[in-house]
């Protein structure tokens, strides 16, 4: 039985996925991948809002015309282009199952058995296995657990399986580039490891030679930030360890892996959550490790209260040459419905210690940002902003426009206080990029451009920028003119 597994995101990184490819064949099935790729003109904000052209959806059909089960991984803000995609295979009429998983069907399971025939609560690794064998082998598969599936007489709904707490026992990610196929700008291609190299991406770009590698080395967050799907799975797991740390010899491994089977790494880019919540003894023993064995530079993410002088000694003595932390906000009491408050408290002894290390990075820190949130004002929303200008340039910072995820705990209190009227509209059409009042989309975009702090600052004034938020600046922004001039100056 052929499974096809659709990968959303706009990359060609798609670990979740590449991890469940293996997985299945590893268990001796046959699986194609497609990367449903942005077309090359996107700007950042298109990457996630936009539909796919006509020409891209008949692509994927064909692609999938002999497959006997495909799946769709998605989060919130993608959830509008798997609705088209799942839509598009049944109105073709395409016999094979359709199963949604990862973030948005753990937390809105019902919601997305609307459109998909099966959905995957949480972990899939196991349970995307054990239903994939008793489909193969003619079995009742109606009661795996972590499976939900939608019947002509109603919604079986299966209890979740245990998290798996040995993370070396996962097979590393399918580089095989066995059926792997990229679609993009109407066209589709076979994915090959010379595709692969040359690959340019947001932050993905190969020079033909080397790659740079997004891998993790362990699942789950010792935070409970209010707007992150840990949150969520938090609540869902509650009771089980949910933050967990592959050994250092898997670790190596699947380097060592990439480095034999695809090419040569150029950098890496360490996707954990919260890279040093490991004990200072255990991130040396890794850093000496992984000197020792791999040596290429790398990034990783690191959290206010787990970042220590010597901690960012062992991990620039090991090649570490970029370090991104979250910032979020200035302002104590937006900190506070984060559910950040230590975070906050620890924030300027944080910032002087990745500061101290500036010198020693290329490119210099990243630290995020988060306005746009309805449960701020305007003045706090200002106060980060300035708080964004203050550091030396040039500026790598993103700013996020704050996204109320279904499942996590603001987006909780947002229905109840009537904050979320439009689910559609307030969440599965925005992104990341989405701010709401243009004030801040012209802001954020003289920011990134590097314009000197003072012309920068002047903007961030209570009454130029009320100025600018007004009901007048708005209509001008949504003039068809001006949103096209907008575009292209992107």
């Amino acid at each position: 039985m052929k499974i096809t597994l659709v990968s959303l995101e706009p990359e060609i990184y798609s670990y979740g996925l590449r991890i469940l490819s293996s997985c299945l064949r590893e268990k001796g099935h046959d699986t194609r991948m497609i990367f449903m790729l942005p077309d090359k003109q996107r700007s950042d904000g298109d990457k996630f809002r936009t539909k796919y052209d006509q020409e891209a959806i008949r692509n994927l059909l064909e692609l999938c015309s002999d497959s006997g089960l495909i799946g769709i991984s998605l989060m919130s803000n993608q959830f509008m282009q798997a609705i088209q995609i799942t839509e598009s295979l049944k109105a073709n009429g395409t016999p094979a199952p359709i199963i949604w998983g990862g973030v948005q069907p753990t937390v809105e399971p019902e919601e997305c058995l609307e459109f998909a025939d099966i959905v995957c609560l949480g972990e899939g690794e196991e349970a995307l296995v054990e239903l994939a064998n008793r489909m193969e082998c003619g079995e009742p598969y109606l009661d795996t657990r972590n499976m939900w599936f939608k019947t002509k007489e109603n919604v079986v709904r299966n209890p979740l399986r245990p998290l798996i707490q040995d993370l070396d026992v996962i097979p590393f990610p399918d580089y095989s580039f066995k059926d792997h196929f990229i679609i993009q700008d109407r066209d589709v291609k076979e994915l090959t490891v010379e595709k692969f190299l040359s690959f340019q991406g947001e932050r993905f770009r190969g020079d033909g030679r080397s790659i740079p590698y997004m891998f993790m080395t362990s699942r789950g967050c010792p935070s409970s930030c209010t707007y992150c799907g840990n949150s969520a799975y938090k609540r869902l797991y509650a009771g089980q360890n949910l933050l967990r740390w592959r050994s250092d010899n898997n670790i190596i491994e699947e380097l060592r892996m990439i480095q034999r089977e695809v090419a040569q790494i150029s950098y890496l880019y360490m996707v954990d959550d919260n890279f040093t919540a490991r004990s200072e003894d255990k991130l040396r023993a890794f850093c000496e490790t992984y000197k020792n064995m791999i040596g290429v530079p790398f990034f990783a993410q690191v959290s206010p209260l787990t970042i220590s002088d010597e901690k960012m000694e062992i991990l620039f003595g090991a090649g570490c040459a970029h370090i991104t932390m979250g910032v979020e906000t200035a302002s104590a009491r937006v900190a506070r419905t984060y559910n950040r408050s230590k975070e906050h408290k620890v924030l300027p002894a944080a910032i002087a210690l990745v500061e101290k290390y500036r010198s020693r990075m290329n490119p210099p820190p990243t630290y995020q940002f988060i306005i746009d949130n309805p449960y701020e004002t305007l003045d706090e929303m200002l106060e980060t902003l300035r708080l964004a200008v203050s550091f030396p340039r040039p500026w790598y910072n993103p700013i996020y426009s704050l996204m109320l995820f279904p499942g996590v705990p603001l987006y909780r209190k947002a229905l109840r206080d009537g904050v979320i009227t439009d689910k559609y509209a307030q969440i599965y059409t925005r992104n990341w990029h989405s701010q709401s009042r243009p004030f801040f989309q012209f802001w954020i975009r003289l920011y990134h451009a590097n314009f000197p702090p003072f012309f920068l600052k002047m903007f961030l004034t209570p009454w130029i920028a009320k100025l600018m938020s007004s009901n007048f600046v708005d209509a001008v922004w949504k003039m068809r003119t001006f949103r096209w001039l907008w575009e292209k100056s992107a």
